[in-house]
């Protein structure tokens, strides 16, 4: 089985992760020991403090200048967390902060968001206006969203992907916040993996077997199959397109 991390600040000295490609490079190769070699960088981008254009030139320059680090056997796709506000909607292009070539685009919205009918319509011009498949990270931030999972599940109609942190599967996760979430992954309502990594005092990736074992035991190795499996849509589409 092919594993994915689909959400982490790898990318060097560009946000808040990984500051320099040494960081980077010992970031991967963590991930790497772990058996996952297909690795999205999602630096952020919020959406109230810079331009798209900006973003995606600065972005380029960063990622140019680590690509020739990054080591062969990793498979690399560039994305961003995108922080929603209304600015973003000042632009008729999105496409550039997909998930590579595909129609994935990660949505954080701020925690405190009732998911309202100002959020869903961002959400709704997302998808109707733009064509694009928002990705909601880190689920569990959302105290609404944890606490009201029928809107998981009437987003996840929508098409809507919900990504997790690996770093709630651990043992030194909440007890009890771990087990609602499980039951989530059980149940379906949580699609697909990522580390969030920054650093390893920061999100470590360090978590990604324990995180793994934990799903598969609570789970079901096909319920972590079926998340692999999701995630290896979003990035072959990433790399090959639609």
């Amino acid at each position: 089985m092919q594993l994915y991390d689909m959400h982490s600040h790898i990318l060097p000295a560009f946000d808040d992760g990984a500051k320099t490609v040494e960081d980077s490079l010992a970031l991967i190769d963590c991930l790497k020991r772990q058996g996952v070699r297909n690795i999205c960088l999602t630096p952020h981008f919020y959406t109230h403090e810079m331009g798209v254009e900006d973003f995606l030139f600065s972005r380029q320059e960063a990622f140019e200048r680590f690509k020739p680090y990054i080591p062969d056997d990793v498979n690399i796709v560039l994305g961003a967390e995108v922080y929603v506000t209304h600015y973003l909607f000042n632009n008729n292009d999105l496409s550039g902060l997909t998930y590579g070539n595909s129609k994935y685009i990660l949505t954080e919205f701020a925690y405190s968001s009732t998911f309202n009918d100002r959020t869903m319509q961002f959400l709704d011009m997302l998808m109707r206006n733009h064509g694009l498949i928002p990705v909601i990270p880190h689920v569990e931030r959302y105290e609404y969203l944890i606490d009201n999972p029928e809107v998981i599940r009437e987003m996840q109609d929508m098409g809507i992907i919900i990504q997790t942190n690996i770093k709630n599967y651990v043992s030194k996760a909440p007890f009890f916040k771990r087990r609602k979430l499980l039951k989530y992954i059980a149940n379906g309502w949580i699609d697909i993996l990522g580390s969030d990594a920054h650093s390893f005092s920061h999100n470590t990736p360090e978590d990604f077997s324990e995180a793994m074992k934990t799903i598969a035991e609570k789970c079901g190795e096909d319920t972590l199959a079926r998340m692999m499996k999701n995630s290896e849509k979003i990035f072959s589409r990433a790399i090959f397109g639609n």
